[in-house]
């Protein structure tokens, strides 16, 4: 069966691993007595976000976000993202999905340090870290612990993880149009988001209202699917994602947030 698409894992949730002794990326929590000042955001420690799964009118299986803790990077402080997706006992039977993001953002910037990707689906295996290095003006591509690739960059970028949270930081409003550098697998590419409506969502608890956006790639890269994705995110300052769909080569993925608890 042919691999899932990156936009399959934004839906998903756009690795627990905490990977030591690589360059550029962090070996533990922020040392304590080490303060910076961190940049306005919506979301603090401990937050997550928990995401039903459909495939069509079949459920496919379970994601969520979560802000893990703070971590510095190269002496720089980072929120440290996990995103993950996992496919149900049924269609695991068929396909099965264990999929983990890490990223590490950084707290003042609001760029992205560094990721992790461990991907499982059916028989494909991938385990890839990025330290990104924008002091540098380069990504290092990572396997095994060696570095087997690099990307020349000019200044900050999103990765596919931190660019969702960025987004949750900037004001919104119908009609407005962001753009951001970002970079997937060491391809570079500049993404677009559109805010295109102001709507009412239902949720299992009430009604919610909410920006509905699509994101859009202005080149080759993350968004380049057959079909387009659609994200409803809360219209009060917290921007929380609610729901999100997209139609895919395996027909229509939908996400719907049926939990949600509050950073710390």
């Amino acid at each position: 069966m042919k691999r899932l698409s990156p936009t399959f894992h934004l839906l998903l949730g756009l690795g627990l691993l905490i990977l030591l002794g690589l360059p550029g990326l962090p070996g533990g929590p922020a040392a304590a007595g080490k303060s910076a000042k961190l940049a306005p955001v919506p979301f603090s420690v401990g937050e997550r976000i928990t995401f039903s799964v459909d495939w069509g009118v079949v459920n496919a299986g379970t994601s969520s976000l979560t802000i893990q803790d703070t971590v510095r990077v190269n002496g720089h402080l980072c929120w440290r993202i996990q995103s993950q997706a996992q496919s149900n006992d049924v269609l695991g039977k068929l396909y099965p999905v264990k999929d983990k993001v890490l990223t590490w953002m950084d707290c003042q910037g609001l760029f992205s340090r560094g990721l992790h990707k461990n991907l499982r689906e059916g028989s494909y295996r991938k385990v890839r870290d990025y330290a990104i290095l924008p002091e540098r003006s380069m990504i290092i591509k990572q396997k095994d612990g060696a570095a087997v690739d690099t990307l020349f960059i000019r200044g900050h970028v999103q990765d596919v993880l931190s660019a969702f949270y960025w987004v949750r930081t900037q004001p919104l409003a119908v009609g407005k149009v962001l753009e951001v550098e970002a970079v997937d697998d060491l391809k570079a590419y500049r993404l677009a988001i559109k805010v295109l409506a102001r709507e009412e969502v239902k949720l299992k608890g009430g009604t919610q209202d909410c920006f509905k956006i699509q994101p859009i790639l202005l080149g080759d890269g993350l968004f380049k699917s057959k079909g387009e994705v659609f994200i409803w995110v809360t219209a009060d300052e917290r921007r929380i994602p609610v729901k999100m769909k997209s139609k895919i080569f395996i027909g229509a993925i939908s996400a719907t947030m049926t939990d949600y608890v509050p950073g710390r």
